[in-house]
């Protein structure tokens, strides 16, 4: 039977992997454009500055779609993060009002807490997706830095 102090732990557990999520495609965008611009080539601070502050100002949602004007993301993974980005909704917009009064309850509680572990485990999977793309960009980066 999970306690509020548990419930509310696993919800900062499960909102932690959202943002690491969220940072992590910020990260990706902005390597992203890094190559696009040719940044590799000729270093713009001024337009990476400001290209940093609107990565962000941006929600998720807004990521995703500039993202994907920029790398090609086959259908699955699309998906992938299309549901990443609705379970994040649901959990900062929807997550209490959806479940009411269960708190009150034992087997409400564990009901909460069994519905924050999926999201968590869905969160954080898509956050370790987008990590390794980061990773493998910045590989390439560093690849292309070094040969010029």
């Amino acid at each position: 039977m999970a306690t509020r102090d548990e419930l509310y732990a696993k919800f900062g557990i499960t909102a932690e992997a959202a943002q690491l999520f969220e940072v992590e495609l910020g990260s990706l965008l902005l390597c992203a454009r890094a190559i696009e611009q040719g940044w590799r080539f000729k270093a713009d601070s001024d337009k990476a500055r400001k290209l940093l502050r609107d990565i962000d100002r941006s929600t998720l949602g807004h990521l995703l779609h500039s993202l994907k004007k920029c790398v090609e993301l086959d259908d699955g993974l699309a998906d992938r993060f299309a549901s990443a980005l609705q379970t994040r909704n649901r959990l900062f917009h929807r997550f209490y009002e959806s479940h009411n009064f269960k708190i009150q309850t034992d087997k409400g509680r564990d009901a909460m807490m069994a519905d924050l572990e999926a999201m968590h485990v869905e969160l954080f999977n898509a956050w370790q997706i987008v990590s390794g793309m980061t990773a493998a960009v910045t590989a390439f980066l560093l690849e292309l830095r070094s040969r010029a």
